[in-house]
């Protein structure tokens, strides 16, 4: 049992670096956060941006079980 439990926590620790790096990912492409060129945006902006993406991967991960 524990070992089982042991599998899980670390399932989820690298499905957490994976979402982090999708989201770092994602943050480039669109050129929010510490990625913005010119400061096109704030980061106040960016800190939604992010919260709002944790927020869906979070639900995604607790919908695939």
């Amino acid at each position: 049992m524990a070992e089982s439990e042991h599998r899980d926590q670390a399932n989820e620790r690298a499905a957490a670096g994976s979402a982090m790096l999708m989201l770092q990912l994602a943050a480039s492409q669109a050129e929010i956060g510490p990625f913005a060129r010119r400061g096109r945006e704030t980061p106040q902006i960016a800190a939604g941006h992010y919260r709002a993406a944790t927020r869906l991967t979070r639900a995604g991960a607790r919908f695939r079980g």
